[in-house]
């Protein structure tokens, strides 16, 4: 596998400008954060991606606080099935019946509630990231869907700023594919693959999100400083990767 991966020395990507599409900047909200995506024509800081790691340390079990059942293993090689993908401003969401969201909070858009599966965690990573695009649902998002602690404290004030400033900038991306880097029990990490047009081509972008089983679902969980998962940057391409998005599936 070849993937090229830009990384940030401060580990701060979802703080800070980075990326660039055509010398034209683009905004979007990201994962248990605020962050301005740009997608660079320049030079890149690369490193090889983590190959994708799963254990089967213990089976998952427990049903979630909505009554999702528990029924998978401890691996992900293939997109779930029952996917439907609902618009949700520039972005597309994937709800399944059996893996959640099982509850969609009518006032806040809050999406919660997923199996305790592999494929219940995938589908709460992306719920999370394509909350992004809304910077109000975001904050609400994190509120209720992100670990307590001090990462979790400094991504709200992130958020606040921007919901004060009344941006509501948004770029039309799609989720394009995914790979499970780690599952047990009561932990998960999700790298899932962002795609946007430049005009020309498709570009790539990947977050890895770090996950938590608590009370009956998935929440996420921030490093003290507000970081998140341990992969983020822009890939070549899906190799490594299972396509999964509102084209696929």
């Amino acid at each position: 596998m070849t993937d090229q991966i830009e990384t940030d020395d401060n580990n701060t990507w979802w703080k800070t400008p980075r990326f660039l599409i055509s010398a034209v900047l683009v905004a979007l909200l990201i994962v248990l954060g605020i962050v301005l995506w740009l997608w660079p024509d320049g030079e890149e800081l690369s490193q090889a991606a983590p190959a994708p790691v799963t254990t089967a340390e213990s089976a998952p079990g427990g049903e979630s606080v909505c009554g999702l059942d528990a029924t998978g293993g401890t691996t992900l090689t293939e997109a779930p099935e029952d996917v439907e993908w609902t618009a949700l401003g520039a972005v597309y969401a994937p709800a399944s019946e059996e893996h959640g969201p099982g509850t969609v909070d009518p006032d806040t858009g809050v999406r919660s509630c997923f199996s305790h599966t592999p494929e219940g965690a995938l589908l709460a990573s992306t719920n999370m990231l394509v909350s992004g695009n809304d910077p109000q649902v975001l904050l609400d998002t994190i509120r209720a869907r992100v670990m307590d602690g001090p990462g979790k404290d400094i991504s709200i004030g992130n958020v606040q700023q921007r919901v004060a400033a009344n941006d509501t900038t948004s770029v039309p991306v799609e989720v394009a594919g995914f790979r499970l880097l780690s599952y047990t029990e009561d932990k998960a990490t999700v790298e899932v693959v962002l795609a946007a047009d430049d005009g020309t081509e498709k570009v790539y972008s990947t977050t890895a999100t770090d996950m938590v089983w608590h009370e009956g679902d998935w929440h996420f969980a921030l490093q003290d400083d507000g970081s998140g998962g341990p992969v983020s940057g822009r890939v070549s391409d899906l190799s490594g990767y299972i396509a999964w998005g509102p084209d696929n599936g």
